[in-house]
């Protein structure tokens, strides 16, 4: 399904922050997403992904929910707001907090992340590390778990310190990448933020010590996957979630 009344509901879906895709005017999956998520928190007693003239009455203000709806989506706040916010998300909101972060002076290693964790040496890591640890994890201890990479990996393999393998990555989770090698050994972590648009082979990622020249040792938290920046499936070792 394509055309401008797609654009139209994209567009006051994208307004009421349930749409986060492009307004192309393509009805893909991102869209009957955004649709479900609107009709959810709307208050539909069972919503779907399909989309027409009443839900877009609902976002456009031309129509009131009835008592009903009224009344599910305030049951639906009320349950989430005694929902904590996922470790991997409060994670994830710390790392994009940092981008920008730099080694002062270049080349030399010292970054906030380095500083922090009290060991002058490639960082990526333990910038990963600061931020599990600022969000709360048990299982990243400051100046102890995680300097290396391979650690990381080890230790999800193993199932242990509450790390896992995944092969779901949700936003906030770790991925660790070999870069395609065929030895299988982490050379570099960072922090899965999310597919790109109709792509599970592609995605974003925040990541540290890296930069457009040097993926692994570059020396800036910096934001990886999009445009040209690829990264994708080939160059990933393993997904780790963080159990606590």
């Amino acid at each position: 399904m394509r055309g401008d009344d797609v654009k139209i509901m994209q567009g006051a879906l994208k307004r009421k922050l349930y749409y986060y895709g492009e307004v192309d005017g393509v009805w893909g999956v991102e869209s009957s997403q955004a649709a479900y998520r609107a009709k959810y928190w709307l208050g539909y007693p069972k919503p779907d992904k399909a989309a027409g003239d009443l839900l877009l009455a609902y976002l456009q203000d031309r129509k009131k929910p009835g008592k009903v709806m009224q009344f599910y989506a305030a049951r639906r706040r009320r349950l989430k707001a005694k929902q904590p916010v996922p470790l991997r998300v409060r994670a994830l909101k710390d790392a994009i907090s940092r981008i920008g972060e730099t080694e002062n002076p270049p080349n030399s290693n010292r970054s906030p992340a380095s500083l922090w964790y009290g060991l002058i040496g490639a960082w990526c890591a333990m910038s990963v590390a600061k931020s599990y640890v600022t969000a709360g994890s048990k299982a990243w201890i400051r100046g102890r778990y995680y300097a290396y990479c391979p650690y990381i990996y080890f230790d999800a393999m193993a199932g242990r310190n509450k790390l896992t393998i995944t092969t779901k990555p949700q936003p906030g989770d770790i991925v660790l990448y070999d870069w395609g090698t065929s030895d299988r050994v982490a050379k570099h972590v960072g922090l899965f933020e999310g597919w790109l648009q109709g792509s599970q082979d592609r995605f974003t990622a925040i990541e540290c010590n890296t930069s457009d020249g040097n993926n692994s040792n570059g020396g800036r938290q910096m934001r990886r996957g999009e445009g040209h920046d690829v990264r994708n499936m080939s160059m990933v070792l393993a997904f780790v979630h963080v159990g606590g």
